[in-house]
């Protein structure tokens, strides 16, 4: 579909810019056929979107486009399964995860079994003390509360013995997950719902756990409508704020499926009076009234129920969800507000001795990867670091807290190496691992981190090259200056919401001239503000944390930019300015 790329490696003081050129008859094609701007139609080319029904179904993404979830392998037994139990007045118990995808999941089947009428409670394992998944004491105390059923959600699939121990106490287990499952499945469930095992056919594989969790209630609703029709069950477009808040945290691709999630539960988070839990949480976090976006679900409410999963507390997040009353609503999310700040807090001081103790010893410019360690870290907040360490100085990078003579890492990688391969290839330095790609978890001896240190290093130059190491802004399309105009940002905003899968679009215009000298605004003169020129057109100008190319742009005056046109409003004025994501010196 599209020409050879055309790279540039030295476009500005940080990134490189890449370009493909699309296929000239397709894009005229798709212009004319669906009445778009070129511009936009080369936008939705690079999303696979080709002809006018794949088009309209994007911009539309109606509930109606929702797959069988009887196509998911597993799930008629399970439906089976939890059918019997609501005959049979059984007590179940869900299986969480303590991120923010595990508390949506739990959440959401808490929830709607409540509806129906079944007896659950719910089990969210403490980070600090029992680990990720399934442990044999949890399934000892659930045995004691009377299940005889267990349903876990965003995990399970790697817990062969936990499972085997259950049957042997007389508990089924029905697992729903979404992570790829080991060489050895958990034979012993009663049911597997995972759309990467083995034999599983479903169409669309990127679910978060929480959107695995509400194929199964999709299934059981379908199930009892057709074998109990005289049950009155509930609107499954209400639980969907719930499953929009853990897709997106789970930072799954924001494409088929997890598309329609979002979009439609973030209609249903915006509107006032939604889940009471959430409803207090969007007050302490400044958001009543706003229109809720991803980023504002990403960045602003998924942290604060991670917080208290992070630091050990389990289940908060999950009450603030299920939560009825709005008093208690109110202290909950007043209470995550607090656990959020003192993580900020502790991150802080870890990310600034993390940064510290790479100048200090200059391991950027001596590693292509980076191994940093402390018996001082918080294992709760490592995951964080590795990512910020990562981002700074574009290294894969493993950030490892010891205990009793043991690390715990979590690691994360740069697009151009396969994290997973990476430490499957140094295995014998490691107690465990376990990830994929982009990120991953291990366990090391303490005496064998100097030694991971200078085998990850080795590892990556004899796979990577230079330019693997410097980041890449991906380029969807070159505007003229009368290209950018109001109905061009309409059309973006329709494209929402953005994310991995769907990144929010790049535009560059090349050789604009400044306008008026550019100015550094904010309380650390950081952002860069001004307008620029081009074929006679004015733009405002804003870049976010461009204090770094202050002297770059000093002396000169035509520059070439990458950018997202968006709306400013101000005094009641509707315009458009661009946000700056690089910019250059033209040639």
């Amino acid at each position: 579909m599209e020409k050879a790329c055309e790279v540039s490696y030295d476009k500005s003081p940080k990134y490189r810019w890449v370009y493909k050129k699309p296929d000239e008859s397709l894009l005229r094609e798709l212009k004319f056929s669906c009445s778009v701007s070129r511009p936009v139609a080369e936008i939705l080319i690079r999303r696979g979107i080709f002809d006018k029904n794949s088009v309209n179904s994007f911009f539309d993404t109606p509930l109606r486009n929702l797959l069988n979830p009887f196509l998911m392998k597993g799930i008629q037994e399970a439906v089976e399964r939890i059918s019997v139990a609501l005959d049979k007045k059984e007590k179940i118990c869900i299986y969480g995860d303590y991120d923010v995808d595990g508390v949506s999941s739990t959440a959401l089947v808490y929830l709607f079994f409540n509806d129906i009428g079944i007896k659950s409670e719910y089990y969210v394992p403490n980070r600090l003390h029992e680990g990720y998944s399934l442990n044999c004491k949890a399934i000892d105390s659930i045995k004691e509360s009377g299940c005889s059923l267990i349903i876990t959600v965003d995990c399970g699939i790697t817990s062969v013995d936990e499972i085997a121990y259950a049957k042997s106490k007389g508990i089924d287990v029905i697992v729903t997950d979404h992570h790829q499952p080991a060489e050895k499945l958990p034979e012993d469930a009663y049911a597997i719902i995972d759309p990467y095992q083995s034999g599983d056919s479903y169409p669309f594989k990127d679910l978060a756990g929480v959107g695995v969790a509400y194929k199964l209630i999709m299934a059981l609703k379908f199930y009892l409508q057709k074998h109990r029709p005289e049950k009155v069950l509930p609107n499954l477009r209400e639980y969907l704020d719930i499953v929009a808040l853990g897709t997106i945290a789970d930072v799954v691709p924001l494409i088929g499926e997890n598309r329609i999630f979002v979009k439609h539960g973030l209609k249903i988070l915006a509107l006032p009076g939604c889940r009471v839990g959430l409803e207090e949480l969007k007050k302490v976090t400044g958001l009543t009234g706003s229109k809720i976006n991803a980023v504002h679900v990403g960045y602003v409410l998924a942290p604060r129920i991670n917080a208290v999963g992070r630091l050990g507390s389990c289940d908060r997040g999950v009450k603030l969800l299920i939560e009825t009353n709005r008093d208690n609503a109110r202290w909950l999310a007043e209470e995550l507000e607090m656990e959020n700040k003192y993580r900020q807090g502790i991150e802080r001081k870890i990310l600034r001795q993390s940064y510290e103790k790479v100048e200090r010893f200059s391991l950027h410019k001596k590693y292509k990867g980076l191994v940093l360690y402390s018996e001082e870290w918080h294992p709760g907040v490592i995951s964080t670091i590795a990512s910020r360490v990562m981002e700074k100085y574009f290294r894969p990078t493993i950030i490892v807290t010891i205990e009793n003579g043991v690390g715990k890492g979590s690691a994360r990688s740069i697009p151009a190496f396969n994290l997973y391969d990476g430490l499957k290839s140094m295995s014998d330095l490691l107690m465990t691992f376990g990830g994929h790609k982009y990120a991953a978890g291990i366990k090391v001896e303490s005496f064998n981190i100097k030694k991971l240190q200078k085998e990850f290093h080795k590892i990556i130059i004899s796979e990577l090259d230079d330019n693997d190491f410097i980041p890449e802004l991906k380029i969807d399309t070159h505007v003229d200056a009368d290209e950018i105009n109001v109905n061009l940002v309409k059309m973006l905003h329709k494209m929402r919401p953005f994310g991995p899968g769907n990144p929010e679009p790049v535009f560059c215009m090349t050789k604009v001239k400044k306008y008026q000298p550019f100015s550094f605004i904010g309380r650390e003169r950081k952002h860069l503000k001004g307008f620029i020129e081009k074929n006679g057109r004015f733009f405002e100008i804003i870049g976010y944390n461009f204090r770094d190319y202050q002297e770059y742009l000093s002396d000169c005056d035509t520059f070439d930019i990458l950018f997202v046109p968006e709306f400013n409003f101000w005094a009641g004025e509707n315009s458009v300015q661009l946000k700056i994501k690089d910019i250059k010196r033209s040639e």
